[in-house]
């Protein structure tokens, strides 16, 4: 039954109600009349009750019927609310579609799409044609542009207003999508941001993270983090291969517990004697050696280095526990090889001492059974008279001869072993005044040969002057020695200088010398030719050698056979140097 025939049915029972009601209040009043007199009521009495009894029923239709009214306006009244109320959505409705085309195009600078229940674009912004595509925004949905997004995320769009916001990869930028539902319209609104910068952010950080705990992880230091208290919050792999405890096992647990030397005699907090400890570093470096200890209770010696920082106001420390056991190891090494290296030197130099010692007693030792030939020899020529026989003379001036080369032998091995310790005489040395004295002391065989020294402009070096006096004799003279047959001796000293360095120059025109025996001729007592030929013992270039050495020089030699032979020496330029202006020559 419909509402339509109840709601008569409804006022024809009303109706009948009211009646009943009226008859019952006249049933009752005639009851009542006939109570009150027994004896017999009148016609009168009988039409009044009748009338009572029409009016009460008239009076109780006429009630019925006006309330039958009021209801039909109280009914016409709220068919009237709810057209209103219907009205209103529908406005409302209007409004919400009105305001979404009004915001879409504008609402956010990025892609913004629009999508229905099955996941078609409705409308698009110009961003989003710029970005995806005016031609596959036409045949895409919601589910081809957003991965991972599905048709329940866009019934919940829908339905409830808003779904959860996703990363999306456009081309090559990243887009943060946020999703917005329009539920009287049944579609749906997509947001995007451009998130590219954030995320290329996010990825150095991660990648920075990456970095950091590798360099944690390869680190062969230990790296421990410790916080208040002293507490380890965290550890690299390497402390459990340099303490024998697993990372689970030491976090949590105190630092003392690997460094408890590093705290002995002090009171407080851990963290701030840490802290302290980092700030007595970064004043001064202290360099110190700690004993640390292992997970079985032996103890290595390690250096500790402590870094304090803060995360969020909490002060903590990175502490980094380096293994020194090979270091102290190599110094205790070095130290014994250096204390025995000391000895050996004591002992070389006490050695040296009485070489030096040795070679001179030796030398005058020597010399005084020559000087006992020397003189027999002349008694025994006084002795043979004014004509001694010829082949005495000989065999006593071979005997004179040995003696005196006997002891230019020991002379000049007492030089050459003088001239390796002898102490040095730093100072400036004038090369041109030096070749004014070499030309001095060999007047007598450049008279004998006819022979020329010529220098120019030499300048000063950083030396010993009667050292260098010596090298330089040496080479003239060998120069003048060495000479050809019938050709006149001359010797050329000329000198360069280069870089705090000068390089000396002694060229002559004597007999060569073989480049095989370029190495040799520095060697002591090396003669290339026979005794009788040549005065000399053959040790004069090897103390050149020594004494050029000994000032931080070099001395070599380059010679052809027949052509002569040009020597260089080098040797520290003194620092207020300067050659001769004028240029001057000087000829024997």
């Amino acid at each position: 039954m419909t509402d339509k025939n109840i709601d008569p049915l409804k006022q024809r029972l009303r109706r009948l109600f009211d009646v009943a009601i009226g008859g019952a209040l006249a049933f009752a009043a005639i009851v009542g009349v006939s109570v009150a007199s027994p004896e017999g009521v009148g016609y009168g009495v009988w039409l009044t009750v009748l009338g009572f009894v029409l009016l009460v029923v008239g009076l109780t239709w006429l009630i019925s019927a006006r309330l039958t009214r009021v209801e039909k306006e109280v009914k016409r009244a709220g068919n009237t609310g709810a057209m209103l109320r219907g009205e209103i959505a529908r406005r409302e409705k209007a409004e919400a579609a009105l305001l979404a085309e009004e915001l879409f195009p504008f609402f956010n600078p990025g892609p913004t799409l629009r999508f229905n229940r099955q996941g078609s674009i409705e409308k698009h912004n110009p961003a989003a044609s710029e970005l995806i595509g005016r031609e596959r925004l036409v045949v895409a949905t919601i589910l081809d542009l957003v991965p991972g997004l599905t048709q329940a995320d866009i019934d919940q769009c829908i339905d409830r207003g808003v779904a959860e916001s996703r990363e999306v990869q456009w081309g090559d930028r990243w887009y943060l999508c946020h999703f917005r539902g329009v539920p009287d319209l049944e579609v749906g609104m997509l947001y995007a941001t451009d998130v590219t910068p954030m995320m290329e952010a996010a990825d150095e950080v991660h990648a920075a993270e990456l970095r950091a705990r590798a360099i944690l992880d390869g680190a062969v230091d230990a790296i421990i983090i410790v916080v208040v208290g002293g507490i380890i919050q965290a550890a690299n792999p390497a402390t459990q291969r340099l303490f024998g405890w697993e990372s689970d096992e030491i976090v949590g647990r105190n630092f003392d517990l690997l460094l408890p030397e590093l705290f002995e005699g002090q009171r407080g907090d851990h963290l701030d004697i840490l802290v302290d400890f980092s700030r007595k570093r970064r004043t001064g470096p202290v360099e110190r050696v700690y004993r640390a200890r292992k997970r079985n209770g032996e103890s290595f010696p390690v250096s500790v280095t402590v870094s304090a920082y803060q995360i969020e106001g909490s002060i903590r420390c990175s502490c980094i526990v380096r293994d020194m056991s090979e270091r102290v190891a190599a110094d205790e090494m070095q130290n014994a090889q250096a204390e025995k290296l000391r000895e050996q030197y004591l002992q070389l130099k006490q050695l040296v001492t009485e070489l030096d010692e040795f070679n001179y007693v030796a030398s005058h030792d020597l010399q005084e059974p020559l000087r006992t030939m020397s003189t027999y020899c002349g008694l025994l020529q006084r002795d043979l008279g004014e004509n001694p026989p010829k082949r005495a003379l000989e065999d006593m001036q071979a005997i004179l001869d040995a003696s005196l080369r006997m002891q230019r032998l020991i002379t000049d091995l007492l030089e050459y072993s003088r001239s390796g310790h002898r102490d040095l005489k730093q100072q400036p040395v004038d090369l041109a005044a030096v070749m004014e004295q070499v030309k001095g002391d060999l007047k007598a065989r450049l008279d004998e040969t006819g022979g020329q020294i010529v220098w120019n402009g030499l300048p000063k070096v950083r030396g010993d002057a009667m050292q260098i006096s010596r090298v330089m004799q040496n080479l003239v003279a060998n120069g003048l020695k060495f000479s050809r047959p019938g050709v006149v001796p001359e010797v050329h000293v000329t000198s360069e200088q280069v870089d705090g360095i000068v390089r000396i120059t002694v060229q002559d025109n004597g007999i060569g010398i073989e480049e095989q025996y370029f190495g040799q001729i520095f060697k002591p007592f090396k003669r290339l030719h026979g005794v009788g030929r040549y005065e000399g013992s053959g040790i004069g270039l090897s103390v050149c050698r020594k004494i050029v050495e000994r000032h931080g020089g070099s001395i070599d030699v380059q010679s052809t056979k027949g052509s002569g032979s040009r020597f260089t020496v080098t040797l520290p330029a003194d620092e207020a140097a300067q050659g001769n202006p004028d240029g001057r020559n000087e000829h024997a």
